[in-house]
């Protein structure tokens, strides 16, 4: 482990590597990767005795990284031509006073990641490409990112649903929930589990969200079981299947979009009435 400037010359140094440091790598992968930015803050260390007469000169400087999570899709404000990343919802006020001290500047959040991969999509180019429904390859079910608001591309289905969206079912839902309710988040549902084991698992039915609030009826978040009748078989539906993001142009023998919406079977509106229902878990 010894540095190469570091090594005596009278020692057979033929046998032992030298190892390089890949953090900095390592960091430029993981940004782009598990959607986080690292930021490096300079520390200094000084004499802090006043009987020193070296006392407030610095003594040592060193480096500490620090990392911060982000929303995975790029966001565009006005029409500034330029999209920038948000800092993730998970951090309270708390929480951001101490990034602000670990020194955490706005660009260490907005900038993409180091690798240069680009998630984001600027509001015109989300209707563009192909159209996709995602698909049970073995019942030919599938979720039309349609019914959720959301565009019927790849795009679309990646990108936060619009909070304008004109869904009347979701004046039902939890509006603090609202994210939770789009195609990514049904078909985890639809992947899920279907029995409730306890810890964070989703309820399946209006029986398992009132035992997940201590069996309490009168809980005010146990009043939306009745929002379950007709859904308590959409968690887990395509556990174990097939699925299958279609596209417009055919490839091998798996469908297409347009084959998939002529002869599947559109639970879309099913899917989106379950997440209305957990919305309030």
């Amino acid at each position: 482990m010894r540095p190469v400037d570091e090594r005596k010359p009278k020692k057979d140094w033929r046998t032992t590597p030298v190892f390089a440091d890949i953090t900095r790598d390592a960091c430029t992968f993981l940004e782009a990767a598990c959607n986080v930015r690292y930021f490096e803050q300079e520390q200094i260390c000084k004499d802090g005795d006043p009987r020193s007469k070296t006392y407030g000169q610095v003594i040592d400087r060193w480096t500490s990284t620090h990392s911060v999570q982000v929303k995975p899709v790029a966001r565009h404000f006005g029409n500034c031509g330029v999209a920038e990343y948000v800092i993730a919802d998970i951090y309270d006020t708390r929480d951001l006073e101490y990034l602000k001290r670990c020194g955490m500047k706005p660009e260490d959040v907005q900038r993409p990641p180091r690798s240069g991969d680009w998630h984001g999509f600027l509001p015109e180019e989300i209707p563009e490409g192909q159209s996709r429904v995602v698909v049970n390859l073995h019942t030919l079910e599938y979720i039309n990112p349609v019914k959720f608001g959301q565009a019927l591309t790849l795009a679309g289905m990646v990108s936060l649903a619009p909070k304008d969206r004109d869904q009347p079912i979701l004046k039902k839902a939890n509006q603090d929930k609202l994210q939770i309710i789009d195609v990514a988040g049904g078909l985890f549902a639809m992947l899920c589990h279907p029995k409730r084991r306890g810890g964070g698992d989703i309820p399946a039915n209006a029986e398992e969200l009132v035992a997940a609030h201590g069996g309490n009826p009168r809980d005010p978040r146990a009043k939306a079981a009745k929002l379950f009748k007709g859904v308590e078989d959409v968690k887990g539906r395509w556990r174990g299947g097939h699925i299958l993001c279609t596209s417009e142009i055919r490839y091998e023998d798996w469908p297409t979009t347009e084959e998939v919406l002529e002869r599947g079977t559109d639970i879309s509106d099913k899917v989106l009435r379950y997440l209305v229902a957990i919305s309030h878990y």
